[in-house]
């Protein structure tokens, strides 16, 4: 390109302040697709510019050498190759990511098991939890909550009835004898009143409760009673999901025949491991039309839930900026007009 070409270029770009990108342009190198900024940490074209950002905050810092990061090759999140059992390497980033079914260390040093069946080897409650609601990390294992027994591979209620067989707990609306404790138990789809002495079916979001247990049954391990009402923890949301749970062919419970229930999902922090958009997500209740006009607030970018184009950081939370999606628009559209125009000039 000759000199003069490329100072009209320059004037084009930077005439521009809608697009809001040629004081990059003037800083960093130049590009034509997100392979050629790959030399750099966590770089990406944008507007035929090679940008960085820092990890966890997402804004814009010079780009440095991707030689730099060979120092978190250990850990998940760093760059591959990756030694770690159970880790795989993201051909795309070059980064390690735990495989689908494995989640990451508290030190990020290793990939466990995403999901933990009772009397299995565990470090974080919802290990067990996602096996089975009543149960928790004691000691490092998967153990069923108090007042709760293993029996044929789940956490069943117990009451304060004694019994020898089944047939002695007909009266308290229990079907099982427990054969540890030998008290009556309840079947998996119901729990124990407050005081243990009947079996009780689960209670629904926003339906009245004297104790967590019902509340369990439905919404999962991170619903409670609060407030004599069931809702979710403060870490989790409430989030209406298809009804995965299989109706019993001797449960006359109702809802488990419905097709969608109201679950408790944890509430994803910004900054967290993901390895796909759908990891990032969050839609309650309350949101389930907002996205189809503002976009979700997060994507995955380099291993981490980050804002997405139309939403930007605040407070460690992603807001929703007006207009920003068609500013976005605007700078691509700007960036074909100049690339066109480099083309005629040649």
């Amino acid at each position: 390109m000759q000199p003069m070409h490329r100072w009209i270029l320059l004037l084009l770009l930077t005439g521009f302040p809608a697009a809001g990108r040629a004081e990059e342009l003037l800083l960093e190198l130049s590009c034509s697709s997100d392979a050629q900024c790959a030399q750099f940490e966590r770089g990406r074209c944008v507007d035929m510019a090679c940008i960085c950002t820092a990890r966890g905050s997402g804004e814009q810092v010079p780009c440095a050498p991707l030689e730099e990061r060979l120092k978190l090759t250990n850990i998940i999140g760093g760059t591959c190759p990756c030694p770690m059992p159970n880790a795989v390497c993201h051909t795309r980033w070059e980064q390690c990511l735990c495989s689908e079914g494995y989640v990451p260390s508290e030190d990020r040093r290793r990939c466990l098991p995403q999901v933990v069946q009772l009397g299995g080897s565990c470090e974080f409650q919802q290990q067990c939890r996602l096996a089975d609601r009543f149960s928790s990390c004691i000691g490092n294992q998967c153990l069923c909550l108090n007042n709760f027994e293993l029996h044929d591979g789940h956490c069943l209620a117990a009451l304060q009835s004694s019994c020898l067989e089944d047939k002695d707990c007909g009266s308290c609306g229990a079907s099982i004898c427990l054969t540890k404790t030998k008290r009556c138990g309840c079947s998996k789809s119901f729990v124990h009143n407050h005081n243990m002495t009947k079996c009780i079916k689960g209670s629904a979001y926003g339906e009245t409760c004297e104790h967590s247990s019902p509340c369990k049954v439905n919404l999962g391990a991170d619903g409670q009673c609060l407030d004599h009402q069931c809702v979710c923890r403060s870490t989790h949301y409430p989030k209406r999901v298809a009804n995965k749970v299989a109706k019993d062919a001797d449960d006359d419970h109702d809802d488990f025949n419905k097709l969608e229930q109201i679950t408790c999902v944890p509430i994803v922090p910004y900054g967290a491991l993901c390895r796909h958009d759908r990891e990032c997500r969050m839609q309650s209740m309350e949101q389930e039309n907002a996205t189809a006009s503002t976009g979700h607030p997060m994507v995955c970018k380099w291993g981490e839930c980050s804002c997405s184009e139309t939403h930007r950081l605040e407070d460690n939370k992603c807001v929703f900026v007006e207009n920003a999606a068609a500013h976005y628009q605007l700078g691509g559209f700007v960036a074909f007009v100049c690339f066109q125009f480099t083309m005629i000039l040649y």
